[in-house]
């Protein structure tokens, strides 16, 4: 009986070696930065990121992606939702829910849409049980860093677009140096991402200002604006309508996280160039940087048929002033 245990110790001993196999060879194939985090070097940050289980190859590397962008935000002592609050786009018509993993997805485009002109160095991707996992090195140039911990301090957003109506009455984008005529109708949106004070302001080409916001005639919205409220100037339900003072008319867009006393009352309804000019250098206010949403917002329109896209949003670290213009002809 023993001659015939004899073999299969060596057997039993090959299948226990076997058992344990995957493991000690899995260890050994893990690249040398799988449990490393974030390594500064070279005037570039290398950043690991991981995945959980995942049903395909590109699911699992776009969360370890996604992973290793929102380890290097919260490096630069911020984190995706104060960024979200500068950067993201609304949710669409409707406030239609979205799905967990539409969220998730959603999620992920964000983050990396925060951290640009990073490049993946090396991928470790396996399966385990049935799933797939990613893991990525990460390069980040030092740039980036700098760049966030700038952005991360600013105190105002606001989401902006001007519009006029074409011969079929639809909303087209004002962009710029457009030109309109006499009698063209043209509208203005905003939507802050935080509670502001919001002044709006035309200027034609005599030096002539009306403040349009807030303007109790035209029955909108008032100061304080709201964070995520949408407002229409005039209105929900009208258009402005140029006179007939052709040149260069130019839009001001003032934001403030208080009110500004100049700009309130009868008295600033109508100031002048000079006026709005000298508020901005005592109030040493900044210009807003104008930057792409990362997706358009869709806005319907109440009292019209079709729906616009607001694709720009201002950010600014504190009150800040916007301009635009259009030639009148």
């Amino acid at each position: 009986m023993l001659r015939g245990l004899l073999p299969l110790a060596p057997m039993g001993a090959l299948l226990c070696l076997a058992l344990f196999r995957p493991p000690l060879l899995h260890a050994a194939e893990r690249p040398s930065w799988f449990d490393q985090t974030i390594t500064q070097q070279d005037g570039h940050f290398l950043v690991v990121g991981h995945s959980g289980p995942r049903k395909d190859k590109a699911q699992a590397k776009d969360e370890a992606l996604a992973d290793a962008m929102t380890q290097f935000v919260g490096y630069c002592k911020t984190d995706v939702d104060s960024l979200s609050r500068s950067y993201d786009v609304y949710s669409a018509v409707g406030g239609a829910t979205r799905s967990s993993s539409t969220m998730e997805i959603h999620s992920q485009l964000r983050v990396k849409a925060f951290v640009r002109r990073a490049l993946p160095m090396d991928w470790f991707v396996r399966k385990e049980k049935g799933s797939t996992f990613a893991s990525v090195l990460l390069k980040v140039p030092q740039e980036e860093f700098e760049r966030l911990t700038r952005e991360k301090s600013i105190k105002l957003s606001v989401d902006i677009a001007f519009f006029y109506e074409d011969a079929k009455k639809k909303m087209r984008p004002l962009k710029d140096g457009d030109v309109l005529k006499s009698g063209d109708g043209y509208a203005l949106y905003i939507k802050p991402s935080d509670t502001s004070f919001l002044y709006v302001y035309q200027v034609d080409a005599l030096g002539k200002s009306f403040r349009l916001f807030p303007n109790p005639e035209f029955r909108t919205a008032e100061n304080p604006v709201a964070a995520g409220l949408d407002v229409w100037v005039p209105n929900q339900k009208d258009v402005l309508f140029l006179d007939e003072t052709t040149g260069k008319e130019f839009f001001y867009v003032f934001g403030s996280p208080e009110a500004l006393p100049e700009f309130e009352g009868e008295k600033a309804v109508n100031l002048t160039r000079k006026d709005l000019d000298a508020v901005i250098g005592f109030k040493k206010m900044g210009v807003a940087g104008l930057r792409q949403k990362l997706d358009a917002s869709k806005v319907a329109l109440p009292e019209k048929t079709d729906v616009v896209e607001v694709k720009k949003k201002l950010q600014a670290e504190g009150a800040f002033v916007y301009e635009t213009w259009f030639w009148h002809r």
